[in-house]
C-alpha cells in the first residue's frame, strides 16, 4: 500500500497565502505553481492535488502547500522519483473513487490504502535509473528558465533598437 512509503499530510495554508514576490514554491490544486513568503515543508516531496483538477507535482527543497494538497515525503529518499512516476501513472485509479457533488475530492485513505506491487529485490538496483532521468529533467528545467529570463531581457531591447545584432540581414 502507498501508505507504507510515506505519511500522508496536507498543507495548512489558504489559497490566498500566495504572493507575487514570494520566495518559496506554493503548491495548490492548480497545475500552476504559485509563490509563498514562507515555508512549512522541506525535502523531496510528491504533491498530490486533493480536489478539482487532480494532478501530481514534485519538489526538492523548501515549499508551502494549500489545505487540500497532499504532501507525500517518502520515508526512504531512494524511492522519491520512483513513487512520483508510480503515482502519476496510477493517478486515475487513485482518484477514481473521488467524492463530492460540486467539487471532486479525494481522501487520505484513498492514497494510503492504494495497493501497489513493488518488484523483487533486483528492483533496488534500478532505482538509480529514475534518479538519472529526473536529474536530467531538472537540469533542463533550470536551463529553460535561464533562457526565458535571457529572452525576456533581450527581446525588448532588440525590439526598441537599444541593442543590435551585427551580421544579421
Amino acid at each position: 500500500m502507498l501508505g507504507n512509503f510515506f505519511p500522508v499530510v496536507t498543507g495548512k495554508k489558504d489559497a490566498n497565502y500566495s504572493t507575487e514576490n514570494g520566495q518559496y514554491p506554493f503548491f495548490t490544486c492548480s497545475q500552476r505553481i504559485l509563490k509563498a513568503p514562507g515555508y512549512s515543508f522541506e525535502g523531496k516531496a510528491i504533491l498530490l492535488a486533493g480536489n478539482g483538477d487532480f494532478n501530481v507535482k514534485r519538489c526538492d527543497g523548501k515549499f508551502e502547500a494549500y489545505q487540500r494538497t497532499y504532501v507525500l515525503i517518502p520515508f526512504q529518499e531512494k524511492y522519491f522519483n520512483f513513487l512520483f512516476v508510480l503515482i502519476k501513472y496510477f493517478l486515475a485509479e487513485i482518484t477514481g473513487g473521488h467524492q463530492g457533488s460540486v467539487i471532486n475530492f479525494i481522501t487520505k485513505g484513498m492514497i494510503t490504502d492504494f495497493r501497489v506491487q513493488i518488484p523483487n529485490n533486483d528492483f533496488q538496483d534500478k532505482l538509480s535509473i529514475f534518479d538519472r532521468i529526473f536529474d536530467k529533467i531538472d537540469f533542463n528545467y533550470v536551463q529553460i528558465r535561464t533562457f526565458e529570463k535571457l529572452r525576456d531581457t533581450l527581446l525588448p531591447k532588440l525590439m526598441s533598437g537599444e541593442v543590435r545584432v551585427k551580421g544579421v540581414i
